[in-house]
C-alpha cells in the first residue's frame, strides 16, 4: 500500500510580497531627497545656493531661485510621499498611485529638459524622458502587492468633506492656474535669462504636483489624508517662499 504526501504550497502574506516594493520606495525617497540635494535647495528662498548642475550655459543662481524653490519643493513632495508608502503601504494604494504618476511625470519632464536645453535633439529627449519613467515609475507602482487598485488610482476610502474637501479642491485648481499660467508666459516668449532655461518646467511640475495631489485627496483615494499633508505642505511652501521672494 502506497500513500501520497501532499505538500502545501501557500502564499507570502502580504506584509513579504510588499518588501520588494519597501526596497525601491526608500531608493526613490533617498534619491530625490539626498541625492538631487532637495532638503538643501528647499533653502533657495533664504540662501543663495551655487549650481552643482552643468546647464550648458553661464546661469546666474539668482536670477532663478523662482523656478529652483519650485522645483525643490516638487521633489521634496515626491520623496516624502515614497518615504511614506514605505510605512503600511498595504493601506495606501492611492498614495502610491499619486506618487507614481508623480514619478512619471517628473521622469517625462527630464526630457523636456534637455530639450529646452538644447542638449540632445527630440529623439534623444524622448529617450530620456521615457527610461527615466520607466526605471523609476514602473517598478514603484508593479511592484506594490495592490497593484492593480494602484492602477486604479487606488482604492476608495471615506474621503474628506465639506471645508477640508473644499480647500483640497482650490488648491487643485491653484494647481492648474500655475500650469496654464507658466505655458502661457513661456510660449509669449517669458524668460528670466536664457531662452535655453528650463525654468517654465519647474513651475509645471510644481503646478502637476498641486493640481494631482488637491485632486487625489479630495477623491478620498486610500491615504489621501497622506497626500493632503504632503500637498498641503508643498502649498504651504510655496506661499511662504513665494513671499519670501517678492519682498527681497
Amino acid at each position: 500500500m502506497s500513500s501520497t504526501t501532499v505538500t502545501e504550497v501557500t502564499a507570502p502574506p502580504r506584509t513579504a510580497r510588499a518588501i520588494p516594493f519597501r526596497v525601491v520606495a526608500v531608493i526613490l525617497a533617498a534619491t530625490y531627497l539626498v541625492l538631487f540635494g532637495s532638503v538643501q535647495l528647499l533653502l533657495t528662498p533664504w540662501v543663495v545656493l551655487p549650481d552643482v548642475v552643468d546647464h550648458g550655459w553661464t546661469r546666474t543662481p539668482e536670477l532663478h531661485r523662482w523656478a529652483d524653490s519650485a522645483a525643490a519643493a516638487t521633489m521634496a513632495a515626491l520623496g516624502a510621499g515614497a518615504l511614506l508608502a514605505v510605512w503600511r503601504p498595504l493601506t495606501r494604494s492611492g498614495l502610491v498611485a499619486w506618487v507614481g504618476v508623480l514619478l512619471a511625470v517628473v521622469g517625462l519632464g527630464s526630457g523636456v529638459s534637455v530639450l529646452l536645453q538644447q542638449h540632445t535633439g527630440a529623439a534623444g529627449a524622448l529617450l530620456q524622458g521615457v527610461l527615466t519613467a520607466a526605471l523609476t515609475a514602473v517598478p514603484f507602482v508593479l511592484l506594490h502587492p495592490q497593484r492593480r487598485e494602484v492602477l486604479a488610482g487606488g482604492r476608495r476610502d471615506a474621503g474628506p468633506a465639506g471645508a477640508a474637501r473644499a480647500v483640497l479642491l482650490a488648491v487643485s485648481v491653484a494647481g492648474v492656474a500655475l500650469v496654464v499660467g507658466a505655458l502661457v508666459w513661456r510660449l509669449t516668449g517669458g524668460v528670466v535669462e536664457n531662452p535655453l532655461e528650463d525654468d517654465v518646467l519647474s513651475f509645471v511640475l510644481l503646478g502637476v504636483t498641486l493640481a494631482t495631489g488637491g485632486a487625489w485627496a479630495a477623491s478620498g483615494r486610500e491615504g489621501w489624508r497622506v497626500v493632503a499633508w504632503v500637498t498641503g505642505a508643498v502649498a504651504a511652501y510655496a506661499v511662504v517662499a513665494g513671499a519670501s521672494l517678492l519682498l527681497l
